[in-house]
Order: C-alpha cells, then sequence, then structure tokens
C-alpha cells in the first residue's frame, strides 16, 4: 500500500478540490492503524489549533507524508469516536493511491544564514511549541547555510544529521527591494547526506509545509528580484 502508522497526513474537503478554491482549508493528521478493507484509523484533524471533528460520510482529499514520498487518493469519513483521551476518525479510502506530481519550482542558488530545528507532531499540528512558557526564539535551534531556493524548499548544509520525513522548524531572511522580509516555516527532510570528506557536515534537501501562498509569492518574489539584479550587473547596468 505504501502507507504506515504515524505517517502525516493532509486532509482537504473534496468539494473544495473539485471547485478550486483558492484559500482551501487544509486539516493536518496522522495514522494510527491500518486496517483490512482499506479502513484506516486516524487522529481527529486540528485546525488553527482546534480538534475538528468531522462529519461522518463527509468525503475529503487525503495527502499522505510517507517514504515513497507524497501519496493521495479520496478517503470518505465512516465514523468517529474517543479511545481514553484521544479522538479518532475511521476513514475509508476511496480507490487507489497516486503519486502526487507536485509543481516544480525554479531554483535559486544563494547563500543565506539560516536557523533549523526538529518539532514534535505536536507543534506541527497544532502550531504551538511543546513548552509555550519558553520563547520560540530561546528554543534550541541549529545554524545552517542555504544553498539553492524555491518556492517550494530549500538545500541547505549544516551539522547535524536529521531523519528522512523529520519535521523541522527553519527561519531565514532575505531582501526584496531594499525591505527585509522574515520567514518561520514548517518543512520536511526529504534527504541528509554528509558532505564527502566531511563527517560533520550534512547537506539536507527541504520541502516546505503548510506554506501560505503569500509566503510562497514573497520567495518567489525573492528569486525573480535577485536574477534580475545579476543579470543588470552582467550588462554592467549597475
Amino acid at each position: 500500500m505504501g502507507l504506515s502508522i504515524g505517517n502525516k497526513i493532509e486532509l482537504v474537503e473534496l468539494e473544495q478540490v473539485i471547485k478550486n478554491e483558492k484559500n482551501k482549508k487544509v486539516y493536518v493528521s496522522k495514522i494510527y492503524d491500518i486496517m483490512p478493507g482499506n479502513l484506516l484509523q486516524i487522529a481527529m484533524p486540528i485546525h488553527e489549533g482546534k480538534i475538528v471533528p468531522l462529519s461522518v460520510n463527509d468525503k475529503y482529499s487525503a495527502c499522505f507524508y510517507t517514504d515513497r514520498g507524497l501519496l493521495q487518493c479520496n478517503i470518505i469519513v465512516s465514523s468517529r469516536y474517543k479511545s481514553g483521551n484521544l479522538f479518532f476518525l475511521e476513514v475509508v479510502m476511496l480507490g487507489e493511491l497516486a503519486k502526487v506530481q507536485r509543481r516544480e519550482f525554479y531554483r535559486y542558488n544563494c547563500s543565506l544564514e539560516a536557523k533549523i530545528r526538529v518539532v514534535s507532531d505536536e507543534e506541527y499540528a497544532t502550531g504551538m511549541p511543546d513548552d509555550i512558557n519558553i520563547p520560540e526564539d530561546a528554543l534550541p535551534w541549529n545554524d545552517a547555510k542555504i544553498s539553492d531556493i524555491s518556492g517550494g524548499g530549500v538545500r541547505l548544509f549544516q551539522h547535524y544529521n536529521l531523519d528522512k520525513n523529520e519535521v523541522i522548524k527553519i527561519k531565514f531572511a532575505v531582501a526584496i527591494l531594499d525591505e527585509v522580509i522574515c520567514f518561520n516555516l514548517y518543512g520536511r527532510i526529504l534527504a541528509s547526506t554528509s558532505v564527502r570528506g566531511r563527517s560533520d557536515i550534512f547537506e539536507q534537501r527541504i520541502e516546505f509545509m503548510k506554506i501560505s501562498q503569500e509566503d510562497r509569492d514573497k520567495i518567489v518574489k525573492f528569486i525573480f528580484e535577485s536574477e534580475r539584479m545579476n543579470r543588470a550587473k552582467e550588462a554592467g547596468l549597475i
């Protein structure tokens, strides 16, 4: 099947997908059990820090983050219930899983200072650090250097190896027409490999997750303006 317990899921109402609505609500969940008959037990999803009790018989487009990459199929909610302190849904997968071919973004070579840290499933789902009494800037961030960037993610170098599919937070800033724009984004580790001849440095490819269209547009604008400036320098215009 390609799915595993613990895989993260993003759910979007099927009707919103069909209508291609711009501001789709994305609900975050994860798999707790895989059962016969294309049946999954998943966590009751969270949106903007609140548990969302999806209705029985509602249909959703489900995107699964797996070791094989992004897999997608439609699902229907068959039941919902509480077990202990946890709320669950049982959903039926409608049809076969398909590989998601997300739009490729132009990658721009750069050198940007960044900071990175691993986040828990709970923080990713709620958007709140595990210990809300500690300011986010005071949490343990690691230094990193971004070597290329696109609207879909970054490639960077840092001193700590991370597991594939690990979810992280990454902070960095770019300058667009003399304006400094700061980003604090979620990402997923696509690959982490040691640099040849340097056992203490790791190259990592990261895909942005839950990035807003506004932030993605700002990154694309930064790339466009940087390329424009580079062409002007090469032509001797500046």
